[in-house]
């Protein structure tokens, strides 16, 4: 998996919901690399936060990592002015893991609200990331 692909995922609110690796398409790659480098010139992440990004690190984020957050989830059209967009999130992610799958996280997540947009972005991510299936153990 490139880092694109994870990152276009995060951005959907996949990444941390899906059981399964979903395949992006060449054109939506394209765009989630886009939207990771104007985001991360916007808000200045340094090489570090970049690597963190990159790593799918989202433990402890600094202030940039939350605005990354926001940056990109406001690109794709999830989040505008710190608000879930739920029915851009329910044609996204509802098409890639499901629709009754989408439907239970948006009714768990959406009303998460942090002191200001970067920090709803980010306790936004943590919430879908519970979503997250537990690893499968290997025999």
């Amino acid at each position: 998996m490139n880092s694109y692909f994870v990152i276009a995922l995060s951005a959907l609110l996949v990444a941390l919901a899906a059981g399964s690796p979903i395949e992006l398409s060449d054109e939506q790659k394209t765009l989630a690399k886009q939207h990771h480098e104007q985001c991360a010139a916007e808000v200045k992440l340094t090489e570090e936060e970049s690597a963190k990004v990159k790593a799918k690190d989202f433990k402890n984020p600094t202030e940039n990592i939350k605005c990354f957050a926001n940056c990109f989830f406001e690109k794709v059209g999830t989040l505008k002015d710190g608000e879930l967009q739920e029915s851009v999130v329910l044609e996204k992610l509802g098409g890639l893991i499901g629709e009754e799958k989408t439907k239970a996280a948006l009714e768990k997540c959406r009303t998460i609200k942090g002191d200001n947009k970067c920090d709803t972005a980010a306790k936004l991510h943590e919430c879908f990331e519970s979503f997250k299936p537990a690893p499968e153990a290997k025999a």
